[in-house]
């Protein structure tokens, strides 16, 4: 074999690879068009591709065809050249593709998880427009969207999220009426009927960069880390609202009288009045400006006027010590007994504080050990005091059982008479009914040492001296069962106990609060008995009404 044949070879020997490269490549090309571009990539891209594809595949053939054919003089080098060219552009144009597709597949499930959140809004809207303009509960709004917003589990659902139910949470402060960049549902970790504020969202879900919001006003805006500060997780009205035991007025004439009872009497600060009605100081002082309600503009006592009693508002414990033993006071069974002697003074009187029966403890006016009613999940509704014309306050609340128990106070010049009832509204017997009823002195001045020596335990009589020995508070209850005190709330009681009920039957029990100016407590204690304020003996007067 001469030179020249051995060139020709050897140049055929690479034009032939060029070829068969042109010709794989082109194989490549057209498969991956046909099956392996993701379904984000555009119709007519996978045509194109396809198409060049599949002129390097005939291109490879037509230079492996030539190549064959030829002798010494070598055909198809442009052929498979151009082939090779063709399918390695096409090659990168395909991995830009890939790359794009991702960043579309990305987007995308962004689009749909953003349209999903938009759903649940309109969902949330729907509700609240057939439940008194309230939206679903938040501990409940996965539950309740379901079965009344007609959505389905697929809403829930954020596409780039992992496992789970649902992967949003509601902001429990969200209202129909809130503001409109207020925060009503963000992206959290899986779970279902999640609700909370920031420490729960998650930028997880989007490789980092963050998360989709729901706005009140339906807009969902796509919020990055650096962004989230800027979110409004609250309405002005709710910020920094000191206790979330709070009763926000519903009406003007309402917000006037609380703002009257704290300011004027009881002297309330302004965090004080933010704790009871969960306004803004900067709202409170807008109402006290409106009303002209002042501490110097309090109307003065009438001399011979009855005893000021008015129901206690909460916001400030009503105890010094053993805060522990009473979390969250209820208000609907307090009320407040001003002293004779100084304007400023008063008793809080908890009526009933607890009530006991052989089904365990039964009511109990705060949060401290489990009732039967905390035991089964079961949260009672919040009530408040029938304020009446004359002075007069009167409650009655009906329990899940159907036990049905109320109070009555009436002031008077020389002391404060109170009721107590209990109706047996289920179908078994009821024994063992003790009612636990207490008087606190912490804003008492005088009386508001945390001690028992100043005080005086009788049945039913139990009074407490002040710290200089000439002034008392008295209090007794009919059936008195137990007469106590507890040193570090300071507290005193004279607890009655009722009598067994059966289905049906009521039972009433009269109580006694006055102030005492002297030093002979005990003809006090025998004063008070000619009254005659016990309007019934002990174990007598069951009635079948209330």
């Amino acid at each position: 074999m001469n030179e020249k044949e051995n060139s020709a070879k050897m140049q055929k020997i690479k034009i032939c690879g060029f070829a068969s490269t042109s010709l794989a490549l082109g194989i490549f090309v057209l498969i991956y068009a046909l099956v392996g571009l993701p379904m984000t990539v555009d119709f007519l891209a996978v045509m194109i591709v396809t198409i060049f594809g599949s002129i390097g595949v005939i291109l490879g053939i037509v230079s492996v065809h030539r190549i064959r054919k030829s002798t010494l003089k070598l055909k198809g080098r442009v052929s498979a050249i151009t082939g090779i060219v063709l399918n390695v552009s096409l090659i990168c144009a395909l991995l830009l593709a890939f790359h794009n597709s991702q960043t579309w597949r990305y987007r995308a499930r962004r689009v749909v998880c953003a349209g999903n959140l938009k759903d649940l809004g309109k969902a949330m809207l729907i509700y609240a427009c057939g439940h008194d303009d309230k939206y679903p509960t938040p501990d409940k709004w996965c539950d309740l969207l379901i079965k009344y917003a007609e959505v389905t589990k697929k809403e829930f659902l954020c596409p780039s999220a992992g496992e789970g139910r649902c992967h949003y949470a509601m902001n429990p402060n969200a209202k129909l009426t809130s503001p409109p960049d207020m925060v009503v549902l963000f992206e959290t970790k899986g779970g279902w009927n999640q609700f909370g504020g920031p420490e729960i969202l998650t930028f997880e879900n989007h490789k980092g960069k963050g998360c989709s919001v729901l706005f009140n006003d339906l807009h969902v805006r796509f919020v990055k880390k650096e962004q989230l500060s800027e979110l409004k997780w609250k309405s002005e009205e709710d910020q920094e609202v000191s206790s979330g035991n709070f009763r926000r007025p519903g009406n003007d004439e309402e917000m006037k009288y609380w703002l009257k009872n704290m300011v004027w009497y009881h002297r309330f600060t302004d965090e004080e009045i933010s704790a009871v009605t969960g306004l803004s100081e900067n709202k409170i002082i807008a109402a006290l400006k409106k009303f002209d309600i002042q501490q110097d503009n309090r109307p003065k006592r009438e001399e011979d006027g009855p005893l000021l009693v008015l129901p206690y508002p909460g916001g400030r414990h009503p105890r010094i010590g053993f805060l522990e033993g009473a979390i969250e006071p209820q208000r609907e069974t307090k009320f407040s007994v001003f002293t004779p002697w100084d304007a400023n003074s008063y008793v809080v009187v908890d009526l009933p504080e607890a009530i006991w029966s052989n089904l365990g403890l039964t009511y109990l006016a705060h949060t401290h050990i489990d009732t039967i009613w905390t035991k089964q999940g079961i949260e009672l509704p919040k009530l408040e005091w029938n304020r009446r014309p004359d002075g007069k306050l009167d409650i009655e609340r009906k329990l899940p059982n159907g036990i049905v128990f109320g109070a009555k106070v009436r002031p008077a010049r020389e002391a404060v008479r109170m009721e107590m009832w209990l109706k047996n509204g289920t179908d078994k017997h009821l024994s063992d009914l003790r009612a636990q009823i207490c008087v606190m002195t912490k804003m008492t001045a005088g009386f508001e040492q945390q001690t028992n020596d100043n005080k005086v335990f009788t049945n039913p009589y139990v009074a407490c001296r002040s710290s200089d020995g000439k002034r008392w508070i008295i209090t007794a209850w009919e059936n008195c069962d137990r007469p106590w005190g507890n040193p570090k709330c300071p507290c005193f009681h004279s607890d009655p106990k009722f009598p067994d009920l059966e289905p049906g039957q009521t039972y009433r029990l009269h109580g006694w609060l006055s102030f005492y100016e002297g030093e002979n407590i005990n003809e006090e204690f025998n004063r008070i008995k000619a009254t005659g304020w016990r309007k019934k003996q002990a174990g007598k007067s069951k009635t079948n009404d209330i």
